[in-house]
């Protein structure tokens, strides 16, 4: 396992963290599916501890997820073992009573979704507590109050927020209210004002979307993808590119270099990346993307090439991203 150091917090982090999205079981938001297929209970505290006896060490998770079922998972997992895990949590997005999504990250909401989250995780402390949804600019400094009060308290070690946005961030950053980012990049997403405004204030950086939710994979380059009901990429994989379009990437393949291995080889190769938060649903999923600490870093021709194919094929024009988001709206609805 490699480590790195999560920016000003000084923490040190497994390269390749673990995503609970999809090990939090199966939940309905807005009658939709929010989740994906469940694996189980006992196969997801099985994988936490396998993946614990591989050296990685991190692992994130967030209130909304399974309703609260993936923090309860991970509470199981990590008894008796709580110092050898670095726990991230998000808060500001959850499940109404009545099965909506509440979208409220507000000052006074704070403590009330911490202490609920640290008895689901049957901890007394979060390494690493993250904005799950964009702030009130005119909250923001209240916000940084309570986050610190809790922090003085020992509940949390470190805050920041989960975001795409620059414009969030750089407003975070002004009120001194952010140690850590997760934010979205991959072979087809380069977010260059973020990756700037985070070397520039050497923020600790989780990469999510490594694998742009599957697309990267290599499975689906020459079949249809069949998502179930409970599986949400059954509404939003056709966001975006086709996913045949990914097939581009093969030419870079060879025996030792798999699609993920790529894809994850790419990212690793930024120091801006800290640790890289996977969605794996299953043990052979994470002993897979472990090879990736087997190969060299990318070559510069072949970064060249990559960066040629986003430019090219993967770079869309505002009017083509608003026309997706337009068909993705009305097919979640």
């Amino acid at each position: 396992m490699e480590y790195r150091i999560l920016g000003r917090t000084g923490l040190k982090v497994s390269a390749i963290g673990i995503g609970t999205w999809q090990l939090s079981g199966p939940v309905m938001i807005d009658g939709k599916a929010d989740s994906f297929p469940d694996p189980g209970q006992d196969k997801v505290i099985d994988l936490i501890h396998t993946c614990g006896d591989w050296g990685i060490n991190l692992i994130d998770t967030a209130e909304i997820y399974g309703d609260g079922e993936g923090q309860r998972r991970i509470g199981q997992a990590i008894q008796g073992k709580r110092d050898q895990w670095l726990l991230s949590s998000k808060f500001g997005l959850r499940r109404g009573p009545n099965g909506e999504r509440i979208q409220n990250p507000n000052p006074d909401t704070i403590r009330v979704s911490l202490e609920n989250s640290l008895k689901r995780l049957q901890t007394d402390y979060i390494d690493i507590y993250l904005y799950h949804s964009p702030p009130n600019p005119a909250l923001i400094a209240l916000g940084r109050e309570v986050l610190e009060t809790l922090k003085q308290e020992g509940k949390i070690r470190f805050y920041g927020i989960s975001t795409d946005d620059p414009q969030i961030l750089n407003q975070l950053i002004q009120n001194n209210s952010v140690d850590v980012v997760m934010f979205s990049q991959s072979l087809v997403t380069y977010p260059s004002e973020l990756l700037n405004l985070v070397q520039k204030n050497n923020l600790g950086v989780m990469i999510k979307g490594a694998l742009d939710a599957g697309r990267l994979s290599g499975e689906f380059f020459h079949q249809e993808p069949q998502f179930s009901d409970q599986d949400i990429r059954k509404y939003i994989f056709y966001y975006g590119f086709k996913p045949q379009k990914y097939a581009v990437y093969e030419q870079f393949l060879t025996e030792d270099m798999s699609m993920p291995g790529l894809a994850l080889r790419y990212l690793l190769d930024f120091e801006t990346t800290h640790t890289i938060i996977l969605g794996g649903r299953s043990i052979e999923r994470y002993r897979e993307a472990l090879k990736v600490f087997n190969l060299a870093p990318l070559d510069s021709k072949t970064h060249e090439a990559l960066e040629q194919i986003r430019q090219k094929i993967f770079t869309k024009s505002l009017l083509e991203k608003i026309r997706d988001r337009i068909k993705t709206i009305l097919k979640l609805w």
